[in-house]
């Protein structure tokens, strides 16, 4: 997993106690003169308690992405089971249509046949119609006067009714089958009008359901990147105590044989010069002193320092006179310059790129001591810096000059 200045510089505390140990009896003088426990249990246990409870919270943090990622496999299940519902659905949906083609192909089918006799009927009720037109133009009279006997009269009477109760029927006939084309129509028109709606919300639900499958994909796969995130988180601050234990404990050894340092070229102490210290660097905060939150795995982290942005190259200055304890590199900090500024100060500049001083050398404040250059990772080019009075980090705001 690709290092960031976020998880670096939780190691601050580690990074530090390591270098402790490899320059020896330099450091633990300091807290002799200035009246500090020669052991300095204090600062030891008070650092452990932190970091035992940042793993607290990481084991918290775990059981609730454990808790989060159970939910979401259960709505995960229940989208799975929605969509098997719905995929019968579906199919219920592919047999209704097949249905309804089938009977609009029916009914197409008997409208047509329906279209034609309708037509049938209107074409012999049109003649029959016309045929009455011409003989209505006859009389009784007429029909009498023609008639060669009383029976022949009878039979065209008789003959004039029963053509008038034909038609009668055929026109009543020929305005039900219009009407019944009329309904036929508007139940095909129905038919496919249900099926296009039944075509329409078949594809609705299939793309709510993709939808709704991709998001429960992209959900729990964010959940186990940053269960992962966390559980490695874990990991390296389960080290980092086992590491810090077995430092702290040769520390504890070390510190009573070291002679206090002698810093020259200050006329007053720093804890004196609270406020009042030049910058290290120019450039904006990037990340500030405390507690912070990762922005991808949530995690809680401490900055012992404070991240600077600066130019690749920037000359990096001391902010006080002092002698150099460390110039090496750290792990977590890269190339890293360590000042020993009496009466148990410290300042920590890491993320070097030129380094222009030696362990053991003295130096002035504002003497250029290095140049900037960065994490690595492709985050930017910046100075990381503390202040620490023994193992403790103080806030470097506290310290510099207002801008």
């Amino acid at each position: 997993m690709r290092q960031r200045p976020l998880i670096r510089a939780g190691l601050a505390t580690l990074g530090l106690l390591l270098f402790l140990v490899a320059v020896g009896p330099g450091w633990a003088q300091e807290d002799m003169a200035t009246g500090v426990a020669p052991a300095g249990g204090q600062d030891n246990t008070a650092q452990l308690q932190k970091v035992r409870a940042e793993i607290k919270r990481q084991q918290d943090l775990i059981r609730s992405l454990n808790a989060q990622a159970a939910d979401a496999r259960r709505d995960h299940e229940a989208i799975a089971q929605e969509i098997d519902a719905t995929q019968r659905l579906m199919g219920g949906m592919v047999r209704k249509e097949s249905l309804l083609l089938s009977e609009s192909r029916r009914l197409e089918a008997e409208l047509a046949s329906r279209v034609d006799t309708y037509e049938g009927r209107r074409l012999a009720l049109s003649r029959s119609l016309r045929r009455m037109y011409v003989r209505g133009q006859r009389n009784e009279l007429e029909m009498i006067l023609t008639a060669g006997s009383f029976s022949e009269l009878m039979s065209s009477v008789k003959l004039e009714r029963t053509l008038a109760r034909l038609n009668a029927g055929l026109v009543e006939r020929t305005r039900r089958e219009g009407q019944v084309v009329v309904q036929e129509r508007r139940d095909l028109e129905a038919a496919l009008t249900e099926i296009r709606q039944v075509r329409e919300e078949s594809e609705q639900q299939t793309s709510r359901l993709q939808g709704l499958q991709a998001e429960q994909v992209a959900s729990l796969r964010q959940l186990d990147d940053r269960r992962r995130g966390v559980n490695n988180r874990l990991l390296e601050l389960s080290l980092n105590e086992q590491k810090l234990n077995n430092v702290l404990d040769d520390l504890e050894d070390r510190r009573r044989l070291s002679p206090p340092p002698v810093i020259t070229g200050q006329t007053e102490p720093l804890a004196q010069l609270a406020g009042r210290l030049e910058w290290p660097v120019r450039g904006d905060v990037l990340r500030a002193f405390g507690r912070s939150v990762h922005p991808r795995f949530k995690t809680i982290t401490l900055n012992n320092g404070i991240n600077i942005s600066a130019v690749v190259g920037a000359p990096v200055a001391a902010v006080g006179a002092g002698t150099v304890e460390f110039s090496d590199h750290l792990p977590g900090f890269g190339r890293c310059v360590i000042l020993d500024h009496g009466e148990g100060y410290y300042t920590l500049y890491a993320y070097l790129n030129g380094v222009f001083v030696a362990r053991g050398a003295q130096v002035a404040q504002g003497q250029v001591i290095a140049e900037v250059g960065g994490p690595g990772g492709g985050d930017p080019p910046q100075l990381y810096f503390e202040v620490r009075h023994g193992r403790t980090p103080l806030d470097p705001a506290d310290w510099l000059r207002s801008r």
